[in-house]
């Protein structure tokens, strides 16, 4: 299998475990990435949203820090969305990753 492949499939798999965990939001925060969030939840959670930031940022971007729309849909589980944000900075691409009935995770990145 190669890497792309195994990375995909292991960000499915962390998406699909934090669907099925019980996200503690105590400010029903609905941006999980977010530094307010982070300071409210609990420790498996934030583990759980930091593995998909770094997954995604792996598996996403182009190494010009553009979005890749194929590897984006191969990535998504049964409820999940991931779209690029339309409205970002002109150098810099933003994915959000909507979790339904929990919030949105957004990963970033440069465009050279």
């Amino acid at each position: 299998m190669p890497a792309q492949d195994a990375q995909t499939a292991e960000l499915q798999q962390t998406l699909r475990q934090l669907l099925e965990h019980d996200v503690l939001n105590p400010d029903e925060d609905p941006h999980l990435s977010g530094v307010l969030f982070f300071c409210a939840t609990d420790e498996r959670t934030r583990q759980l949203i930091e593995r998909i930031e770094l997954l995604a940022s792996e598996t996403l971007f182009d190494a010009k820090g553009r979005a890749l729309p194929e590897r984006m849909h191969a990535a998504a589980v049964e409820g999940v969305r991931i779209k690029r944000k339309r409205k970002a900075p002109t150098d810099e691409t933003v994915i959000r990753i909507a979790l339904p009935d929990k919030g949105y995770i957004t990963v970033s990145t440069a465009r050279l």
